[in-house]
């Protein structure tokens, strides 16, 4: 019986370029811009992991921080769900979430399915047997966890959007 796998997984390609700037996805940031509320705004990362935030909040980024690392899971869950939009949002236990444009999906499900595999933990390759595919949908999960993942680990916030009736700091 061979050993089981102890390698870290392959770094996925499909993650927003390191050598770019950091900029959120006009796509993004369009659809965030159309949720907000007067006691909802939004905090964009580097890898497109939207966080939600509560109104008021004095520190947006902080707050967002923190909610993505009570995510920080290499086997953290999450349900996709097709929006309204026509987008599949992938959400996490907190208000986390990653959001696939239909444009988006069709240009990188193909390379997607080859690198499911890597995007896969250890015990989820183990149950999985070789061989097995997960649904479109589960692929994008992967792929949204990963990025996810990364965002935890070096939390770069590129965007926030506020409500309206936020909470301004007196000087």
């Amino acid at each position: 019986m061979a050993a089981p796998e102890t390698r870290a997984p392959a770094k996925v390609q499909l993650a927003a370029d390191s050598s770019s700037p950091a900029v959120a996805p006009k796509d993004l940031v369009a659809f965030c811009s159309e949720h907000v509320t007067e006691n909802r705004s939004f905090v964009i990362f580097k890898n497109g992991t939207c966080v939600v935030i509560n109104e008021p909040s004095i520190d947006p980024i902080g707050d967002a921080k923190d909610r993505l690392m009570a995510c920080e899971d290499p086997e953290a869950r999450f349900v996709p769900e097709l929006t309204n939009e026509g987008n599949l949002m992938i959400s996490f236990k907190e208000p986390v979430f990653h959001n696939f444009t239909a444009e988006e999906r069709a240009s990188i499900e193909e390379s997607l399915s080859h690198l499911t595999p890597a995007l896969l933990t250890p015990k989820e390759r183990a149950s999985a047997g070789e061989g097995w595919v997960p649904p479109s949908h589960a692929r994008f999960g992967l792929l949204a966890r990963r990025r996810m993942l990364e965002d935890a680990a070096s939390p770069k916030a590129v965007k926030i959007i506020r409500a309206r009736g936020r909470v301004t700091v007196q000087n």
